[in-house]
């Protein structure tokens, strides 16, 4: 199992990606309620993937699905039917949120390609080494309407540790 830079840093990066959707997430929770939030993210999750179903489909890449769900315009069928619940369920909502699970789905291809890449391990350790660098920034920021929690000497001196950690399941073997 070889290893190099690049899935690596992709694996940091879906992290970061799912630190802005959970941010995303808490501020619609915020205003809707958790499961609410939740089910919006799905629904942009299963639009995005029925699309790039579908475009495989259409290209003839094909698409390892038990029929119907091989086909593009079952999948164009779902992705127009979750994208409509979607657009109805966000009304009221900037416009942004809408978008909120196509984080999940880097996650998910992430894990389906770089975990056998990297080892289950490596491939969580830097997800969640992303997710937690992600989040500090996010809190500094205070994004999404959250309130802004300051970077201080000790939060970053987690994170290095935690990045040392992904270090450590890399070459520790």
């Amino acid at each position: 199992m070889t290893t190099n830079l690049v899935p690596l840093l992709a694996a940091l990066l879906i992290g970061v990606g799912a630190a802005v959707q959970t941010s995303m997430v808490g501020a619609m929770g915020r205003q809707r309620g958790a499961v609410e939030a939740s089910w919006l993210s799905l629904l942009a999750t299963v639009t995005g993937i029925a699309l790039i179903l579908g475009v495989r489909s259409l290209r003839a890449e094909g698409v390892v699905l038990p029929a119907p769900f091989d086909r593009w315009p079952v999948l164009a069928l779902v992705a127009a039917l979750t994208v409509s619940a979607l657009w109805l369920s966000t009304r009221g909502l900037p416009a942004y949120y809408a978008g909120t699970g196509l984080f999940a789905i880097a996650f998910l291809i992430g894990a389906g390609s770089l975990g056998p890449k990297l080892g289950v391990a490596l491939f969580l350790s830097a997800t969640i080494g992303g997710q937690v660098v992600g989040a500090l920034v996010i809190d500094q920021l205070g994004a999404f309407g959250a309130a802004a929690i300051p970077l201080t000497p000790a939060r970053l001196g987690g994170v290095m540790m935690l990045l040392a950690g992904v270090m450590l399941v890399r070459f520790g073997r």
